[in-house]
């Protein structure tokens, strides 16, 4: 069935019918008629010569620095679910063994005329080469405060001071810091900012011992061993994430130190593992399946309004601390 059939079924012009399947203005009259027909019908509207009229496939690519990670499903499952309804359908495209290549990934996606992307893996880089600013299609960033941007970011900042005021709230006065690199923004510097601030408010002036890390346990694991080699006296330690915590624990525990008892442990994420550990790791939750709706509803407006140069849109959530053993 064509669009001109449903017309003449519905005693409407094509152009009517066209301006209801694209959400355009249409009397309440001319809607529940065309409606009407749609429904009884059954009529799908030919997405192809929809998006060969409008330039722009019914796709948004997500960017994601790895796919085996509590964090980016959720964002992923939050995302999906807001575009699925829309319409569009989304690719997914991980950045885990190439992760300098989200310019080329928004290249293709610009290729094939997709409406958008969304970008979890970005960092600092990405702004200072251009690779945003140059990229020919809306796109929204999660995870990072890029205040030129369509965003969505966490409080990562506050969420680190709290945790740092909670292990100086059980008397823990020589704290050290497992960081992530300073390319990630959000986790190698709001969040040791954070712990700094914690400690600057209750007189500790000296920036605390930190050892920088990567995002794996293993990573954890060796960063706790040098700051135990550094610092033997250590009691509190501030991970910048759930597998760095898990790692430090584990180090901690071959260098026989008890967890809480002399050293406490706090991180980032809230994974599935805090609660199988021991003893369970105290974190600080991040509501990452907002942020994908909140990053997928951000592109839909844009993609319905059209973004203004001079007028990004930005979104900053909060966090939960969940306390456990480990404090």
């Amino acid at each position: 069935m064509t669009l001109r059939e449903i017309a003449e079924l519905a005693g409407v012009s094509p152009s009517a019918v066209s301006r209801y399947l694209n959400g355009g203005s249409l009397s309440a009259a001319k809607y529940e008629a065309i409606d009407k027909v749609i429904k009884e019908t059954g009529y799908v509207p030919n997405q192809v010569a929809h998006d060969l009229r409008t330039g722009r496939v019914r796709q948004v690519g997500i960017l994601v620095p790895k796919i085996h990670s509590k964090s980016v499903s959720q964002v992923v499952e939050g995302a999906h679910e807001v575009l699925a309804k829309a319409g569009y359908m989304t690719v997914l495209g991980s950045l885990e063994h190439a992760p300098e290549s989200v310019g080329q990934y928004l290249e293709w996606m610009q290729a094939y005329h997709m409406a958008g992307a969304i970008v979890m893996a970005a960092n600092d880089a990405d702004v200072r080469n251009g690779t945003f600013q140059n990229c020919g299609i809306p796109l929204v960033v999660t995870g990072q405060h890029f205040k030129d941007f369509n965003c969505v970011y966490h409080d990562d900042w506050g969420a680190a001071k709290d945790l740092t005021n909670l292990l100086l709230k059980r008397g823990r006065t020589r704290i050290g810091c497992i960081s992530g690199p300073k390319t990630d923004p959000a986790v190698g510097i709001n969040r040791i900012e954070g712990v700094k601030a914690a400690l600057w408010e209750a007189g500790f002036t000296p920036a605390p011992p930190t050892v920088v890390s990567d995002f794996h346990m293993a990573s954890g694991y060796e960063a706790m061993k040098q700051l135990l080699a550094d610092r033997p006296d250590i009691d509190g330690v501030f991970c910048a994430t759930d597998s760095m915590g898990q790692g430090a624990m584990m180090a901690l525990k071959e260098a026989g130190k008890k967890v809480p008892e002399d050293v406490s442990v706090v991180a980032f994420g809230n994974d599935w593992a805090n609660l199988v550990s021991s003893p369970q790791l105290t974190t600080a939750e991040l509501y990452q399946t907002q942020c994908g709706r909140d990053a997928a509803a951000i592109l839909l407006d844009i993609l319905d309004k059209g973004s203004d140069p001079e007028y990004t849109r930005q979104i900053k959530l909060g966090y939960r601390i969940v306390e456990r053993g480990s404090v």
